[in-house]
């Protein structure tokens, strides 16, 4: 094969015959070689929010928080198998809704006034007597009928995506962790943009929330379980 020659950007290994995939920059990419895909990380969270130098830039209730890392080798291409699989992911149980699920404290406003000692004692007892109504309540909303039956979309949910460049990092050698896999700058940006987009074109844009991509953010959230799960473009079914 080492005279043939193909307009195609696919062309044959001269020493072992496998394909490989021309890149922009002109060195060849076996296909048969593993890259790092498209990342992201999702946690089902009761509620979450999302503060840049103390200002509350987003926030929502029931739902996903989705870590999303963009790896150097990463396209458009990425983008709508991502956004299927962190919208069809079933992490709730066949009968809750978002509705149904209580905001922690934390992410409601503070409420004044005190418990008074009758009222804690008249709470002590019916600990010690059994469940209460509203426990039984929260039990067979939590565990009854089958687990994992019900994506973000048919909860009624919203989805608060983080860039996290972090997750493509390496820590082989030494332990200063290495991020040349993740992409930076723009281009991140550009393919970042269009997965929010994607993801409000697929559910409803007031659905989908975002961090402030490039800044350091806090982000505070509670996990409901906890379930984390980690999607990667590269799984084949």
């Amino acid at each position: 094969m080492r005279g043939w020659t193909c307009m195609s950007p696919y062309r044959a290994n001269p020493c072992s015959g496998t394909p490989s995939l021309l890149l922009a920059t002109g060195s060849p990419l076996r296909l048969d070689q593993k890259r790092a895909k498209m990342r992201a990380v999702l946690q089902r969270v009761k509620g979450a929010t999302v503060h840049v130098d103390g200002k509350l830039v987003s926030k929502i209730g029931p739902g996903i928080v989705a870590l999303i890392g963009i790896s150097t080798e990463d396209t458009a291409a990425e983008i709508v198998p991502l956004a299927n699989k962190i919208l069809s992911t079933k992490l709730w149980n066949e009968n809750q809704e978002a509705s149904q699920i209580t905001v922690p404290p934390q992410y409601e406003p503070k409420a004044s006034g005190s418990t008074s000692a009758n009222e804690s004692t008249e709470t002590a007892a019916a600990a010690t007597n059994g469940e209460t109504e509203e426990a039984k309540a929260r039990s067979e909303q939590v565990w009854g009928g089958k687990p994992w039956k019900r994506s973000v979309v048919e909860l009624g949910g919203e989805v608060l995506c983080v860039s996290q460049f972090t997750l493509f990092a390496r820590t082989v050698k030494g332990t200063k962790p290495d991020f040349h896999r993740a992409m930076g700058g723009n281009d991140a940006r550009v393919i970042y943009e269009a997965l929010l987009k994607k993801l409000g074109d697929s559910y409803a844009h007031d659905r989908i929330k975002d961090g402030a991509f490039g800044e350091m953010m806090d982000v505070s959230l509670t996990n409901d379980g906890p379930v984390t799960i980690l999607l990667d473009t590269t799984e084949k079914k």
